[in-house]
């Protein structure tokens, strides 16, 4: 929470290349934890710190927070969350998937992970593309 802070200046001065740098130290502490969650700690409190760490590090790479613009590298670090079940993730995963930002365009993936999300709760609202047959399979 310290690195959205600090990269958002949230009652204290911006600093988004700080924030970047807590973020990425709280997903690498997080993956320690799962780690150590594997051997009886509380593995679902870890998994979603986690994953929220993960998913703000993408954020950064794809808004150029405190870090060189990248949406290859945010496409990436999307991926690893929306695996782990953030619907935030989810949505933008597809989001560049659909518009084929920092990856390939695939409508068809994009409209599998939009599906994810919606299952969680996002809405579908102006997305009854993703329900077509042929972004199905």
């Amino acid at each position: 929470m310290w690195g959205l802070t600090l990269r958002h200046g949230w009652g204290c001065e911006k600093d988004e290349k700080s924030g970047f740098k807590w973020l990425t130290k709280a997903a690498e502490s997080a993956v320690e934890d799962l780690e150590k969650a594997k051997k009886g700690f509380d593995a679902k409190a870890v998994k979603e710190e986690l994953v929220l760490a993960i998913y703000e590090v993408g954020q950064c790479f794809f808004q150029g927070w405190g870090v060189t613009k990248d949406q290859k590298m945010a496409v990436s670090y999307y991926r690893v969350a929306a695996n782990l079940g953030d619907a935030d993730a989810q949505q933008d995963l597809a989001f560049c998937l659909a518009n084929g930002k920092g990856c390939k365009k695939d409508k068809k993936e994009a409209a599998k992970w939009y599906r994810a999300a919606v299952a969680q709760g996002a809405s579908d609202v102006g997305m009854a593309w993703i329900y077509k047959d042929k972004y199905k399979g």
